[in-house]
């Protein structure tokens, strides 16, 4: 095939972020011009993957309303903003890519309106805008910022959102990654009080330009290499990426829609993210509900420097509702995965009359959960420590199910400190303060995994050093005393116990790292150490699977009591489900409010 000749504008899209540069590059030298980028649709028979990209390119345009302000985000080539721009359109156009707007200016000429920015940090002529298009461009911004952008940017009045993009339609196993779920973004959408007034499914018809990239690819890989300075992993790894995509189109985990939305103007109640900004907000909400104040430093502790993701539910511009999680490493199924941990779920007083099927619990507790819970979300398993009457609210709306109970050991110590030492010998007391050193670290790390390797089937929390340090010694208003125990004959290191002191003498044994097969005896050990520290009485927190592993280790008389809390996980979306084979181990320490 006889190649284009080199243009000013095609050496500005080799320039482009990678695999960009490779389909601009293949449609520039083979098809003679570059118009697009964005997927083509086929009618059946047709192989001209330029018509195809101008015939996806028309079934956009006729989606759009009639000329008026409009902001595309994502400019692709900026040939659909020039176009806006002829035909009477007030068009401005935003991509986080310089090489992008360097192309589309030598195409298009420099006065083509453009700016270097993501939307979630566009500001210009905020509340102004009448219309958003995304072409392919959705996909890479998170759900909840676009809407919310599309919040602050589009006018009070009547306003148009057309989304042209790939989807997830399905994520029931756990390849079932990327691309954002359709159904989840359209109950998002409704939230926001967008209308659905069309959605065409492309999904089959523009499966053959995946075809056509893997054929080109291949054919072109080294020419490729030679022209865009392309390594060969670089070229592997995106023909591994092609057929994953074309096999998941075919196995209809993925799929391309047309999507148009108008609404009338901004929804009187919306979900919003929560984040520092909104801070204040959220600890107003938590005083009122739980009678007493979130310090912000205990925010921090939770929420700061990406730990945790919170929904809220904004209504009138009040916040009446919030939903919130800690994200939590895990170990389940022989690695390492994120868990969530939910937290601070709470409505005001005066929105709880609402809690059914159309309330706010329900409305900011399924955006929660689509958007970070389940396969394909940044979460694969989701976890928490409702009482019994808040699991019951949830499940009966379909929310949440129950995997497991937290019961409580406890026991009441008999006899003088004195009588206990003997039990309680070969344990270094790391106090309750300052961070751990060097070697502390290191001991604890090693502890921990030996508990990983000796786990079996069981999921339960990463408890490193970095964990343990951060969990006990930076809470903000608990003291917490670490205990290295150590074998009695070698004195090697054999199991770390925390434990917090309570009021009336109680001592409890909030977590445990150790070899699973050794948690009995650190939690006997442990609950020594307390009764020559005067403790009357020891308790511990466990999992009601796992109470086995636990019993019998508490000196004098024990007892087992139930918490009346649950341990759901999601029923609302498909991720890691917690079995009889696969239980989670589960202390006071993993829950945030210990």
């Amino acid at each position: 095939m006889k190649r284009a000749a080199e243009t000013g504008w095609a050496a500005a899209m080799r320039a482009f972020s990678f695999p960009l540069n490779v389909y601009a590059h293949l449609l520039q030298q083979l098809e003679g011009q570059a118009d697009y980028l964005h997927f083509a649709v086929f009618e059946p028979g047709q192989n001209d993957v330029r018509r195809a990209q101008e015939r996806a390119s028309e079934l956009l345009w006729q989606a759009l309303p009639p000329p008026c302000r409009l902001l595309e985000v994502g400019i692709g080539l900026g040939t659909t903003l020039a176009r806006l721009r002829a035909a009477g359109y007030d068009a401005h156009g935003i991509t986080p890519e310089p090489a992008q707007i360097d192309a589309a200016h030598a195409r298009h000429g420099t006065a083509l309106p453009l700016t270097c920015s993501r939307l979630e940090d566009y500001a210009d002529h905020a509340g102004q805008w009448h219309a958003l298009l995304f072409q392919e461009s959705a996909q890479y911004i998170a759900p909840l910022a676009l809407f919310e952008a599309a919040e602050r940017l589009l006018a009070a009045g009547p306003a148009t959102l057309v989304v042209m993009d790939e989807f997830a339609l399905k994520r029931d196993e756990p390849g079932h990654t990327g691309l954002h779920h359709l159904a989840h973004f359209q109950a998002l959408a409704a939230g926001f009080g967008w209308q659905l007034e069309q959605h065409i499914d492309l999904s089959q018809a523009v499966q053959p330009t995946l075809d056509y990239l893997l054929r080109t690819t291949r054919s072109e890989r080294d020419a490729l290499m030679r022209e865009l300075g392309l390594g060969a992993a670089a070229l592997d790894g995106l023909d591994a990426a092609l057929l994953r995509s074309q096999a998941l189109y075919r196995q209809g985990v993925y799929g391309y829609a047309l999507l148009r939305y108008t609404r009338p103007g901004p929804a009187a109640a919306r979900p919003v993210a929560l984040d520092a900004a909104r801070a204040d907000a959220m600890r107003e909400l938590f005083a009122r509900v739980f009678g007493h104040a979130m310090f912000a430093d205990e925010w921090r502790w939770k929420y700061g420097d990406g730990r945790g993701h919170a929904v809220g539910l904004q209504r009138d511009g009040e916040l009446v509702a919030h939903f919130g999680g800690m994200t939590r490493r895990v170990h389940a199924a022989g690695q390492d995965l994120l868990a969530c941990q939910v937290c601070d779920v709470m409505v005001a007083p005066k929105a709880r009359a609402s809690l059914n099927g159309s309330g706010p619990l329900l409305a900011i507790t399924a955006t929660f959960l689509e958007q970070q819970i389940g396969w394909g979300a940044p979460h694969a398993v989701g976890f928490g420590f409702p009482t019994t009457r808040a699991f019951r609210v949830a499940e009966k709306l379909g929310l949440y199910r129950e995997v497991d109970q937290m019961v409580r050991l406890e026991s009441t110590l008999c006899g003088t400190p004195e009588a206990h030492r003997t039990a309680a010998a070969r344990v270094d007391d790391w106090g309750s303060e300052g961070a751990l050193d060097p070697g502390q670290r290191a001991i604890v790390d090693e502890l921990w995994s030996a508990m990983r390797v000796s786990a079996g089937a069981r999921v339960l929390g990463v408890r490193d050093a970095a964990w343990i340090e951060h969990r006990y010694r930076h809470h903000p208003s608990r003291r917490y005393r670490l205990l290295l125990l150590r074998s009695r004959w070698w004195r090697r290191p054999v199991g770390l116990a925390v434990l917090r002191t309570h009021d009336d003498g109680l001592w409890r044994v909030v977590d445990l790292v150790a070899p699973v097969p050794r948690l009995n005896e650190m939690l006997g050990r442990a609950a020594a150490w307390a009764g020559t520290q005067g403790a009357s009485r020891v308790e511990c927190w466990v999992t009601r699977s796992q109470l086995p592993l636990l019993e019998g280790a508490l000196p004098g008389a024990a007892s087992v009591h139930s918490l009346e809390i649950s341990v759901p996980e999601s029923a609302w979306t498909e991720g890691l489900r917690i079995t009889a084979d696969r239980p989670w181990l589960l202390m006071a320490g993993d829950a945030d409010f210990t």
